[in-house]
């Protein structure tokens, strides 16, 4: 909203540069003189124009037959077989290259099977049926079980992860997906559940020793071997509704949301200058200016008093129940009072990020994949995706090709991700 179209200031330009060694060149000669007339064909050229036309090959499948013959032995007559290479296990089969792309535009592009059978066909000329890719990405999320455990472990052993949770429709009911990732590792993992119950199952959190950020999500409050730090982006975003719904809030919302991000700023420069905290001083005085509006808060917002029981032998019906809060300004300015030292943990903690903005994003292609292609109809093809997309989204992170790791993965040789 008002700003002109294009590069905004500071965005970095990504044009892309001419290749050093083209595969094709095509001269173009004048043939005569667009003055007088005088032919050309003979006379030097004075400068040379390039401009490079970048298109894609014409695209045909490869068939390799594979023979294996049978020999009788001379000597005693028995007859020997030659084996098959270990991935042609058919008369007719699909080589690791054309399933990886059937994987990648299924499980990376969200394709929903029906399109990426027609992509197949529209691309490289393939006719794959619909159940052929939903089995050839089955086979991809079985060859994907190590990686996806040595993913796992490499979370576990982070020092600060982040974590969060989104609904998932399976089967017609509502499921959920979890997300637990660093800025190199994502592992996504299917449950019925939402609470402390599943992510016990998931096998992280609990064994896990170091900072979680999350949303307030109580669950996860309730592991103790971890440290915990609360998102920014999420408080703000409180802050703000009751900013704008509660004028007489204002006193204390408006002046804690300028304050957040003026602390998150005083980290960012001390990282850019190479220090890993801040001084005493300076974690003094926010935390004196954090304590000062927590007060306020807590004054404008008591808290409120359990109804009373009813006197003896009046009917339940006639006693009048205490009016419901509706504004959400006492249970903020409560977790702020008691959760202290995980709202200001990005502070206190130079490693620890403000927000969980990562985990969101990461968590964002799984609507992106329920929207486009509809409910999983079942729990395994929950669990398939997760496993694909953990491996997916790693390698993603580490700059990895993706169609390479694929093709590694039905190969039976995933890529390493465990950085």
């Amino acid at each position: 909203m008002g700003r002109k179209a294009g590069g905004q200031a500071g965005h970095r330009g990504s044009t892309r540069r001419p290749e050093s060694c083209p595969d094709e060149v095509v001269t173009h000669v004048p043939v005569e003189c667009h003055a007088c007339g005088a032919p050309l064909d003979s006379v030097e050229a004075t400068r040379v124009a390039r401009r490079r036309l970048i298109e894609v090959p014409p695209i045909r499948l490869h068939v390799t037959e594979h023979r294996g013959e049978t020999r009788r032995c001379a000597s005693c007559g028995a007859e020997t077989k030659a084996p098959f290479p270990a991935h042609v296990t058919a008369p007719v089969c699909y080589g690791p290259g054309l399933r990886a792309r059937a994987a990648y535009l299924h499980k990376y592009q969200l394709l929903p099977v029906a399109r990426t059978s027609e992509a197949l066909s529209d691309l490289f000329g393939c006719a794959v049926s619909p159940g052929t890719v939903d089995r050839m990405t089955a086979e991809c999320a079985e060859a994907l079980s190590d990686a996806e455990a040595s993913i796992k472990d490499a979370v576990t052993a982070a020092p600060v992860i982040g974590a969060d949770e989104t609904g998932l429709r399976v089967a017609g009911q509502s499921h959920w997906v979890h997300v637990a990732r660093t800025d190199h590792l994502t592992h996504y993992a299917y449950s019925p559940r939402r609470g402390k119950e599943a992510m016990d199952s998931h096998g992280i959190l609990p064994a896990y020793t170091g900072t979680v950020v999350s949303d307030a999500l109580c669950a996860y409050r309730q592991y103790r071997e971890s440290r915990h730090g609360l998102c920014g982006a999420h408080l703000l975003r409180e802050l703000t509704y009751i900013k704008e719904t509660c004028a007489e809030q204002q006193q204390w919302t408006e002046p804690l949301a300028k304050l957040l991000p003026e602390i998150k700023a005083a980290g960012e420069k001390v990282r850019s200058g190479g220090g890993r905290e801040l001084s005493e001083e300076q974690r003094a005085k926010f935390f004196r200016r954090y304590d000062r509006l927590v007060a306020r808060a807590a004054r404008l917002n008591p808290p409120v008093p359990r109804g009373s029981p009813p006197a003896k032998g009046v009917p339940k019906a006639k006693v009048e129940k205490p009016a419901r809060r509706k504004s959400p300004a006492p249970a903020l300015a409560k977790r702020l009072r008691e959760c202290r030292e995980e709202i200001l943990r990005f502070m206190t903690d130079l490693t620890v990020p403000f927000d969980n903005n990562g985990s969101e994003r990461d968590l964002r292609m799984v609507k992106l994949a329920q929207k486009t292609s509809g409910c999983f109809r079942t729990p395994g093809g929950a669990e398939r995706f997760c496993r694909i997309r953990s491996y997916l989204s790693s390698a993603r992170k580490q700059k990895q090709p993706l169609l390479t790791a694929l093709e590694l993965a039905f190969a039976g040789q995933p890529v390493a991700l465990t950085c």
